[in-house]
């Protein structure tokens, strides 16, 4: 799918897979939770990947302001936390409005086909 974020005067159009098994939520709000690889986080962000990977060190750091962890768990790996931001304009094919977008400390893909993940349904 494409996707499209913007965050102030920053914009980056995107691929995502569309992960019918991702069930991620923000546990706030119960809306779904875009995810994305570690580039998106240090475009938009300047995260960097050993930040992504100490979340609650890097919230408590105030690196930026609006980031909120998401708990996640996933097949094959301990569950834990994901550093996230609401993003207040995104595009994913014909839908638009604000989502949160958690961020993945590692790439979600090693050949770079996609950089986001979806789940549910976004269209």
């Amino acid at each position: 799918l494409r996707v499209t974020l913007s965050l102030g005067e920053k914009q980056r159009c995107l691929t995502a897979l569309e992960d019918t098994g991702n069930t991620l939520r923000d546990p706030v709000t119960g809306e779904r939770v875009l995810v994305a690889g570690p580039e998106v986080a240090a475009y938009f962000l300047g995260l960097m990947p050993q930040q992504l990977r100490n979340p609650v060190s890097t919230l408590e750091s105030a690196a930026q302001s609006g980031l909120r962890l998401i708990p996640y768990h996933s097949v094959g790996q301990k569950g834990g936390m994901l550093l996230a931001m609401r993003f207040p304009q995104v595009k994913v094919e014909g839908w638009e409005g604000s989502a949160v977008v958690a961020f993945s400390p590692e790439k979600l893909d090693a050949d770079n086909t996609y950089q986001m993940l979806t789940g549910g349904n976004f269209r």
